[in-house]
């Protein structure tokens, strides 16, 4: 070999090494471990946990709002309230119950502002309000009300006919382990459980705990007991899913059956690995199969397949549902740190109706995050659509059954009515596509009167084919009865 052929084949090489690079830097999970502890919690000698599945909380796939995706770190109580109302009065008749407040109401300073001292990503330890036993309490500059609990929050939700959600981070407090604080129903303390080589990469606020080791169970009891007494629905557990934490999954299933309240369980975020889908399924409602989801076509188009290959799964496992992420529509980013900023959301309306047929047949939970108030007429139309909704609660039987030339084709059966079948044909491509479909390739057989469930128009009886023209990036989700 010439020495000119030598030096183009090591260019060649060193070009492959850095697209290899770009692939892994932009990847989600570039450098992170896919499972970082599985060992048990202390005082579980056998799997037999692991392979005996949670009680079923949640029948249906949850429905809600979460403050993430508008308010971000900062939501305050009067904030939260109005979000509470309009929920109230324009959205549980359809189904929509779980009020969720997002990241951070513990502490009084930390912002999403990337500008800000206090940035999250930059504020090396984020202050927090703790009790006496390293556990969060809400801030009393965002919540006045609260007097170190949530409970009169959790009452006002509760009131409306409404459940009431938090979110938490892994771990027990940086303060709690600093001053050592007691553990409630233990003789150990904080730093005889928290684990630094083990933290959160994004948010500076905990450090992980050794399940393994007694204290580090009877932490997690403490939580969740607290929540109990403060009439908490609903909890969602960051930084549980990427890298996979088994243990402290197990742990807090184990807190909750202990704590004496149902409580959803959802873990957050993604993506979920498959590998740990046995552990997921068995020990929580809820889980991310992806990371942060935002307004964007290439986010969405990247759904599809997070979402087909949880399909396959968790439909054999009712009560836990894969979750999509929350659907950022109507006005976002008002102080959540998102990139684009304040605005109405950036999908089209033909992508609102991609993003909501998805979400619905796939059977995904539904959380809304925006600023309710702000709803216009569009956005509310597209979350009460009462019969896109029935997809998402009584659908079965969810799957992809083709997906060629930009055309993805989902069909689901009904879970008590076996004479109606749902078909959501999705056109990723930019442009109008003409589309026609065997039934027999869709496992439906016979003739169906067939409906639009975004327009509501009859379409009349139809056997063995179906043909329709799909806008670029829309949908269409169609409700066969025979």
């Amino acid at each position: 070999m010439r020495l000119y052929d030598k030096k183009i084949n090591l260019v060649v090489l060193a070009l492959l090494l850095v697209q290899l690079q770009i692939a892994f830097a932009q990847s989600p999970n570039w450098g992170m471990p896919r499972v970082a502890n599985t060992q048990l919690p202390a005082g579980e000698n056998t799997q037999r946990i692991n392979n005996t599945p949670k009680a079923i909380t949640a029948p249906r796939p949850p429905m809600g709002w979460n403050s993430w995706d508008n308010f971000g770190l900062e939501i305050t109580e009067a904030e939260f309230k109005k979000q509470v109302d309009y929920a109230a009065d324009k959205l549980k008749a359809v189904g929509y119950e779980y009020m969720v407040i997002d990241a951070s109401w513990y502490s009084p300073s930390v912002s999403a502002d990337k500008q800000s001292k206090y940035s999250h990503s930059t504020y090396a330890r984020h202050d927090a309000e703790l009790d006496s036993y390293g556990r969060f309490l809400p801030a009393k500059n965002k919540f006045p009300s609260a007097n170190g609990s949530f409970k009169s929050l959790a009452d006002y939700v509760h009131g409306k006919g409404l459940k009431f959600g938090i979110h938490i981070q892994r771990g027990i407090p940086w303060q709690a382990v600093e001053q050592d604080m007691p553990i409630l129903g233990s003789k150990l303390k904080a730093r005889d459980i928290a684990n630094p080589a083990d933290v959160c990469l994004w948010f500076n606020a905990t450090y992980g705990i050794d399940v393994s080791r007694p204290g580090g169970q009877e932490y997690y009891d403490s939580l969740f007991k607290l929540y109990a007494s403060w009439g908490v629905d609903f909890v969602k557990v960051d930084d549980l899913s990427m890298p996979y934490h088994a243990d402290e999954i197990t742990a807090i299933r184990k807190a909750i059956e202990r704590s004496g309240r149902p409580m959803v369980f959802s873990t957050s975020p993604g993506s979920t690995p498959l590998s740990a889908r046995y552990h997921i399924l068995n020990n929580a409602d809820i889980f991310r199969v992806s990371s942060d989801f935002w307004d964007t076509w290439p986010q969405l188009k990247q759904q599809f397949d997070y979402a087909k290959q949880w399909a396959i799964h968790s439909v054999n496992f009712p009560g836990r549902w894969a979750d999509l992420d929350m659907l950022p529509v109507g006005k976002i980013a008002t102080r959540s740190g998102d990139a684009g900023g304040e605005r109405y959301t950036r999908f089209t309306q033909n992508e609102q109706y991609t993003l909501m047929t998805l979400w619905s047949i796939a059977r995904s939970p539904l959380f809304i995050s925006n600023d309710l108030t702000e709803n216009d007429d569009f956005t509310l139309k597209l979350l009460t659509n009462k019969e896109v909704i029935e997809v998402n609660q009584q659908g079965s039987e969810q799957k992809q059954v083709l997906a060629k030339d930009g055309i993805v084709v989902w069909t689901a059966g009904h879970a008590t009515q076996k004479n109606i079948k749902y078909v959501a044909v999705f056109n990723q491509n930019d442009g109008e596509k003409k589309v026609a479909l065997d039934f027999n390739n869709m496992d439906l057989q016979g003739a169906f009167t067939t409906k639009d469930l975004w327009t509501g128009k009859e379409i009349g009886k139809l056997q063995s084919s179906l043909q329709v023209a799909i806008p670029g990036h829309g949908a269409i989700l169609y409700k066969l009865t025979n």
